[in-house]
């Protein structure tokens, strides 16, 4: 094998580990974890208590999980809204850093039944990016 070609074999290599990373993120929440994606970012969350139920604070653990060439995440900011009703969340959650790109969120609460969208705004050396993730709430 030439070494141009031991390159192109080891490069392939790194960034099938970096995806498979990617691909990993947020297993340590166990099932129940609900996963969204940006481009640069993979966001991963179970609820607290689960399900979330209606008019009930809840909160959420987090993992957030750079991509391939990504800078990690500094800091998180989680909202939601029901984009159907053009409205959010009446309460502001409290996002604590929990290291490795783990966060807790406390203090959410969606007040009616129906679709939602969470908002995920991860902050990394290169900016903040939104992650978006729909969750029916029944």
């Amino acid at each position: 094998m030439t070494s141009r070609a031991a390159l192109g074999v080891g490069i392939a290599l790194v960034g099938l580990s970096g995806v498979a990373a990617a691909q990993a993120c947020g297993e340590t929440l166990g099932k129940g974890a609900v996963r969204g994606e940006s481009k640069s970012y993979v966001v991963a969350w179970r609820a607290d208590p689960s399900p979330i139920a209606v008019s009930r604070h809840f909160a959420l653990d987090i993992v957030v999980c750079a991509k391939p060439g990504a800078q990690p995440p500094q800091t998180l900011r989680v909202d939601a809204t029901m984009p159907a009703h053009r409205h959010g969340m009446n309460y502001r959650p409290t996002i604590a850093a929990m290291g490795a790109g783990r966060f807790r969120a406390e203090g959410l609460m969606f007040h009616m039944p129906g679709a939602w969208e969470l908002a995920f705004d991860v902050a990394g050396g290169d900016g903040t990016e939104r992650v978006r993730v729909p969750y029916e709430l029944r």
